[in-house]
């Protein structure tokens, strides 16, 4: 039974009821010493309020989220990872500022993909990158021009989106509603068409980061970000072959994974936002290798980049979002030519979907300025 489908969260509703009236039913009924009957009863009690506790997780997963969408996401075996010979499994710290050339390799290599419906307008499927062996979800929201006669020889601007952790790549299309969104701005002549693309981000599961680094001898996750899910959307849509017309959007951890990757690879994105992210890694496992961890710091990056590269960013924090705004500041404040970079800072807001909602037509808008052109 999936732990997302309504027969699922059915199931919870029911057990809620079951323990409620089974309680009113034997609550006086309890045979025994008053002993054995006091723990019959804050046994049932225990019981029903376990129920109702669990009907209101599988709700808000469902409603807010997905932040798990599946049995083995939840417990941490989902993904799954194929190290070959020769494909960079022995990872490295991270990619040099400035570097990250073009997908072409990438490209070549990657499968033709059979898609199926997730949701109105929103294609899903599973794919193994090219480069890093990774097997990860993709999720594809195209525009309407883009099954239109006129359209039919245009290569779309891509927006790579990232989720938080714990959080799924659907949840752009769920709770986000990104793709309304944009739909709603183009209505109203404030963005122009790109494609939307959603990725698996946490390796692990379980709400455990795997901070979007390479990890050497395991996933080769900045990897799949950066150089396999644009080879693959390349591959199967009319995407942009341009970086320039390439970005990339998370919030919270997403956040930071998206100016991260867009420092270290601008061959593959020129344009990030991170929405109430940080500028330095917060994994555990790249914590404890300090090389790896400066690594994938973009803000010092930049501060000790010779060249910096030719990126702009969106950095958006809530003064009620404690971190959030300062490090956007600094961020943007690290670039040398920040052009059309700026700070959104919202003056109310914790660290919530809703905040991340609020900062989402901005970013859309500034997106669209900067790819679309």
């Amino acid at each position: 039974m999936s732990l997302t489908g309504a027969p699922f969260f059915v199931l919870t509703i029911a057990l809620v009821v079951a323990a409620v009236v089974g309680m009113v039913a034997i609550w006086n009924r309890i045979p025994g010493p008053p002993a054995v009957r006091f723990t019959g009863r804050i046994g049932m009690t225990l019981l029903s309020q376990a129920a109702a506790v669990l009907m209101v997780l599988v709700y808000v997963n469902n409603s807010m989220g997905p932040f798990y969408d599946s049995w083995g996401d939840l417990f941490g075996n989902d993904a799954t990872v194929q190290l070959t010979g020769g494909n960079g499994a022995a990872g490295s710290t991270g990619a040099v500022v400035g570097g990250g050339g073009g997908n072409t390799a990438a490209t070549d290599a990657a499968e033709k993909l059979t898609f199926t419906t997730y949701t109105k307008g929103v294609l899903k499927t599973k794919a193994v990158g090219p480069l890093s062996r990774i097997q990860g979800s993709l999720y594809v929201w195209v525009p309407p021009q883009y099954n239109q006669p006129q359209y039919a020889h245009t290569n779309f601007p891509v927006v790579e989106l990232l989720p938080g952790t714990p959080g799924t790549p659907q949840a752009w299309f769920g709770t986000m509603k990104a793709h309304t969104e944009l739909e709603r701005l183009m209505a109203e002549g404030k963005a122009k068409p790109m494609i939307l693309v959603s990725a698996t981000l946490n390796m692990f599961g379980g709400g455990n980061d795997s901070g979007c680094a390479n990890l050497p001898g395991s996933y080769q996750t900045a990897t799949w970000l950066a150089k396999d899910v644009p080879a693959l959307v390349k591959k199967n849509f009319r995407a942009s072959t341009d970086a320039r017309q390439w970005a990339i959007m998370g919030y919270s951890a997403g956040g930071y994974c998206s100016a991260n990757l867009t420092v270290q690879y601008p061959g593959s994105f020129h344009a990030a936002v991170t929405m109430s992210g940080y500028n330095a890694p917060d994994a555990a496992i790249v914590l404890k290798n300090p090389a790896l961890a400066a690594a994938n710091n973009p803000y010092l990056l930049l501060k000790k980049a010779r060249q910096q590269p030719d990126i702009v960013l969106l950095a958006a924090g809530s003064l009620q979002d404690p971190g959030t705004v300062p490090d956007a500041r600094a961020l943007v404040g690290a670039l040398k030519h920040p052009g059309p970079s700026k700070v959104m800072v919202l003056d109310k807001g914790d660290h919530t979907t809703a905040v991340f909602q609020t900062m989402l037509p901005e970013s859309l808008v500034w997106l669209s300025q900067q790819i679309t052109a």
